[in-house]
């Protein structure tokens, strides 16, 4: 893995001082960690719990309670996390212009504060959209506010802690995330969705008091008003942004393709089936949205690994630069998709797998993840002239951003029309289907649209709706179950037989693998039927193979890029004081 990387040559970083700053002076070392740091941590920890926590249950909700289809649920969890991370350019550009970064910060919290209450508060997808847009616009307005906010506590003197407090930092958030991933599903699965929306909605409320109770405590850089608009298309400026935005919407967008989906998404889909045993042992049994609370934990454990163990010994045979740290954390997160791809092609074949097995995926994404998140946030700090540092990290930011739209486009493009003409109902469900011969064992299809036709809930529906057993009491139901009523041919169903003969397929439930019991008349005029043409393990080969490509392209671009670092002298803020 550290080949490629050993192959780049990046020039030494050039230090940088902005316009009108004085003349270059030598100051003194201080040891001492700024003082507004510890509520910027203890805010970042408990907002990450609130939207890690809604976005751990949210495919779960959509698809075991409103009964999206697999595909579509993908697309809309996607289009949401797009949205939170492409608000963040308004958030920095009312900042750097208009307010600051703590007004910023103040006002975009109380409007995300509002968005987690409707989300618990106001039932269906009505609520639900109206909700996490306020949570997308919120969340996205404090980002590039909040992390940049690390930095500006910084001056010449104290420069060298600035990598310990984005540690911290980032520790926070997985340590806030970790928390929320594994208790969230719970409070799913046993109280529904006013408990388990609301207490992230609680903690974020706790979030906007902490950094309220900083204010006296953190250094202030003033918005630069008009100033900003000339140092974002000043030469320099452009140049900047155009040397970021290949290395963040190119490479580090597609490395975010393959991340998000181990962050609530298609991995919790797979954790669902039954054939993956979640027992870890120790009298566990995980809930599938529990399982990502193992990236947090992987986090934790690697980040001192990396910067006191392998990133020293790395140095000791070649120079660690940002760029080649990132580098080899796009080939390992790769490697990460071919493990999972192992995983999916045996639970599609019906041997049982265990989640030990989706845990060492895991362990191999995190470590991609300190290598490429933790390193571009440094890194696209530094390269940003001080005015536009908080425009520079909502840049950075929006790299996700294109990572949705690209695991949406995948999982619209890859959805195809089944042309339906009859359901024969009863004990065991057949699909005629004009492309039968074409389906193989163990694939999908979604059903969509008024079919007409309805599920008993005392076979497999009962288990959409539990997605899962309870993490210790097998014998628990989820009090949103108490009364299972028949529910619309709806969602994602798997083959589990298929009759050449007559054209038609036999349908089995998708978590539990068992025959599904219907009853009605189908209607093939009102009913949407669609399969996918990326079949079982196919889907995590081609994000491999992709970010595959994109790890090479990397290495020669980053043979060419020369790095800057603009950093703060002690005279360029207001000092500390109070927001």
């Amino acid at each position: 893995m550290t080949q490629p990387a050993a192959t780049m040559e990046p020039s030494a970083p050039e230090p940088m001082r902005d316009p009108g700053s004085g003349p270059a002076r030598v100051e003194p070392r201080e040891d001492k960690m700024p003082s507004g740091i510890p509520y910027i941590v203890a805010n970042e920890g408990a907002e990450r719990f609130c939207f890690y926590g809604i976005n751990s249950i949210l495919i779960v909700y959509l698809v075991s309670t409103l009964h999206f289809g697999e595909a579509d649920a993908d697309i809309y969890t996607n289009l949401f996390q797009g949205a939170a991370y492409l608000f963040p350019f308004v958030g920095a550009i009312v900042s750097d212009v208009f307010w600051g970064k703590y007004r910023t910060v103040m006002t975009f919290s109380l409007a995300y504060s509002a968005g987690c209450a409707i989300v618990a508060l106001v039932p269906g997808i009505g609520g639900l959209s109206i909700g996490l847009f306020l949570v997308a616009f919120g969340t996205g307005g404090i980002k590039p506010c909040v992390s940049t906010n690390v930095g500006d506590q910084f001056t010449g003197k104290n420069q060298h802690l600035i990598e310990r407090a984005f540690s911290y930092f980032y520790l926070a958030i997985n340590a806030g995330s970790s928390i929320s991933i594994w208790f969230c599903p719970v409070l799913l699965q046993k109280y529904g969705r006013p408990v388990a929306f609301g207490v992230p909605a609680a903690m974020m409320f706790f979030a906007t008091l902490v950094f309220w109770m900083g204010r006296k405590k953190f250094a202030v850089v003033p918005p630069a008003g008009r100033a900003w608009v000339r140092d974002v298309f000043s030469k320099e400026g452009l140049k900047t942004i155009g040397r970021l935005s290949v290395v963040f919407f190119v490479f580090i967008g597609v490395y975010w393709s393959l991340w998000n989906q181990g962050n609530g998404q298609t991995l919790t889909l797979q954790a669902r089936s039954s054939l993956m045993d979640k027992n870890i042992g120790f009298g566990i049994t995980l809930l599938p949205a529990q399982v990502q609370v193992v990236n947090g934990l992987f986090i934790l454990a690697m980040v001192p690994i990396f910067s006191f163990g392998i990133y020293p010994l790395w140095g000791k045979f070649f120079k660690v630069t940002p760029l080649r740290k990132m580098a080899v954390g796009f080939f390992t997160i790769a490697a990460s998709f071919l493990i999972l791809a192992r995983v999916e092609g045996r639970i599609q074949d019906g041997q049982v797998v265990s989640v030990w097995w989706q845990i060492l995926a895991y362990a191999v994404l995190t470590a991609s993840e300190v290598l490429v998140s933790i390193t571009g946030l440094e890194f696209g700090y530094k390269q940003a002239p001080l005015r536009m540092k908080s425009f520079v990290m909502a840049m950075f930011l929006a790299a996700t951003t294109v990572g949705t739209f690209i695991t949406a486009g995948v999982n619209y493009g890859m959805k195809r029309p089944l042309e339906a003409t009859a359901v024969d109902v009863g004990a065991h469900t057949w699909v005629h289907v004009a492309q039968a011969d074409q389906l193989v064992l163990g694939q999908k299809i979604d059903f969509g649209g008024d079919t007409g036709v309805t599920v008993d809930p005392s076979g497999a529906e009962a288990a959409h709706e539990s997605s899962a057993e309870p993490a210790h009491d097998s014998s628990a139901e989820p009090a949103h179950r108490a009364s299972a009523k028949p529910q619309p041919l709806e969602g994602t169903f798997l083959v589990e037989a298929i009759d050449k003969a007559h054209g038609r397929v036999e349908l089995m439930d998708v978590v539990d693998r068992k025959p599904i019991e219907t009853s009605g008349t189908f209607d093939a005029s009102k009913a949407e039927v669609s399969t996918y043409r990326l079949v079982g393990p196919e889907y995590f080969q081609f994000f491999a193979a992709l970010m595959t490509g994109v790890g090479l392209l990397f290495i020669v671009y980053a043979m060419f890029y020369k790095e800057k670092t603009h950093l703060r002298d002690e005279g360029q803020t207001d000092g500390v004081a109070a927001a």
